[in-house]
């Protein structure tokens, strides 16, 4: 199948360093496989968790100010597909009392749960649970909140996110919500902009790998399908992400003692947020 332009020369301009303008991203192509070898999640861990990474500590800043009426110290928080624990580990820093942490991969939930229990406070708990995202060995109606960060574009189709988001209703109480943020496969001249922004930001020999990922992320329109037919759900909402506001002094240190740079540039068009909220 002959791939198709996007955009025109008026509309992006004539420089197009990464060739992003000869890439189809009308039609999802999925990545290899959804689970990692073993090999590649310990070269994953060792590459994404890292102390002065500022990514999951924004996204958990994002969920706090979100959430702040109900408040994280009262909510049993799911990190769903949460590869090396790292936001559910953020969630614990901003005060949530009790995190589980789910991935499907053994290496993922072992480090998880070590590291977690390296900073975990008296009153706090975390449990662990290992399985595939559509079959999650936990009680119905007894999360609060289940969130997702930058993994279901490695899901194999947009039925097994459907059969995801299916699972993640059925764990949280009547009332909860699913919080899911992840890139977006988009067609505008805004998002490839951004797109190639984050590039100019990103490690040379990353950009062949991170380019597949925004090929396989789910549109904004294929998430609305999947809400919309997912049984349980009273509202959604989907959006592009916005940078978190009113960070603390500390967290901006962080953020600028941060060497990966394109972690601020996620928030725009090329990252969007997911949120559904179950019937009571």
């Amino acid at each position: 199948m002959e791939k198709k332009f996007i955009g025109t020369e008026e509309q992006l301009g004539s420089f197009d360093l990464f060739g992003l303008r000869k890439v189809d991203f009308i039609r999802r192509v999925s990545e290899k496989t959804e689970m990692f070898s073993r090999e590649e999640a310990r070269t994953y861990i060792d590459g994404c968790d890292y102390p002065e990474s500022v990514d999951d500590l924004l996204m958990a800043w994002e969920i706090q100010k979100r959430f702040n009426h109900v408040g994280l110290e009262n909510m049993t928080i799911l990190d769903a597909m949460c590869g090396p624990g790292r936001l559910g580990r953020e969630l614990l820093n901003l005060g949530a009392q009790h995190v589980v942490f789910h991935d499907g991969d053994p290496i993922m939930i072992e480090h998880a749960q070590r590291k977690a229990a390296e900073i975990i406070e008296l009153k706090q708990n975390i449990s662990t649970v290992l399985s595939l995202v559509d079959e999650i060995s936990l009680p119905s109606d007894e999360i609060d909140l289940v969130v997702c960060h930058n993994s279901t574009h490695q899901l194999s189709s947009q039925g097994k996110l459907g059969e995801a988001m299916i699972e993640f209703v059925r764990l949280v109480r009547p009332g909860g919500f699913v919080m899911v943020a992840d890139y977006q496969r988009n067609t505008t001249p805004e998002f490839l902009e951004a797109l190639e922004e984050r590039l100019e930001e990103t490690k040379p020999e990353i950009i062949p790998l991170l380019i597949p990922t925004f090929m396989a992320a789910f549109s904004k329109k294929e998430w609305q399908q999947v809400l919309e037919s997912t049984p349980g759900v009273s509202s959604f909402l989907v959006t592009d992400a916005e940078f978190p506001k009113d960070l603390t002094p500390k967290m901006w240190e962080k953020v600028i003692k941060d060497p990966v740079k394109g972690h601020l540039m996620d928030y725009g068009p090329i990252s969007l947020r997911v949120l559904a909220q179950k019937k009571k």
